[in-house]
């Protein structure tokens, strides 16, 4: 893991120097934490996790910082209907999808070899060379149905 967090850091300096901006502390901070995040953020939930760190960092500075990494492609950014993007550092661009939760805001990721093919087959019975795509599907969860509530949802549910 630490390997990895040293790699990706060493090609988000890269990027910035090719891009002829500056590699300061607060750069590199943002982006570790991120490199270190095991699933889906949201900018505040980045923040907030940040709060405690060296250098008091504006969510400004955040989304700044955010943003050249989904440009460098080393940050995916997902919209998946809840009105807040959410991101995501996907370490050698392993593709995968989504599923949703629509009560409690649950992600899970999947990946079914057959749906890939299908996706594959269409874009080229269509005339098209597929490049990217995203598959995000919506539901709810089954712990809310089954236990009445959902400890994220109350989570969620101001107090």
């Amino acid at each position: 893991m630490v390997k990895d967090v040293h790699k990706e850091l060493s090609i988000f300096s890269e990027y910035l120097k090719q891009m002829g901006l500056k590699i300061t502390n607060q750069r590199l901070l943002v982006a570790e934490s991120i490199f270190r995040h095991p699933s889906h953020f949201t900018v505040d939930s980045l923040a907030e996790s940040l709060k405690d760190r060296r250098d008091e960092i504006s969510r400004a500075t955040i989304y700044r910082i955010v943003s050249i990494l989904v440009e460098s492609g080393q940050l995916t950014e997902h919209n998946f209907a809840q009105g807040v993007r959410y991101y995501e550092h996907i370490p050698r661009h392993e593709h995968h999808d989504h599923i949703v939760c629509q009560d409690c805001g649950r992600i899970e990721e999947f990946l079914v070899p057959e749906i890939e093919k299908v996706q594959q087959q269409i874009a080229e019975q269509h005339g098209f060379a597929l490049e990217a795509h995203a598959l995000n599907l919506y539901g709810r969860c089954a712990e809310l149905k089954t236990k009445g509530s959902c400890a994220r949802r109350l989570e969620k549910t101001p107090q």
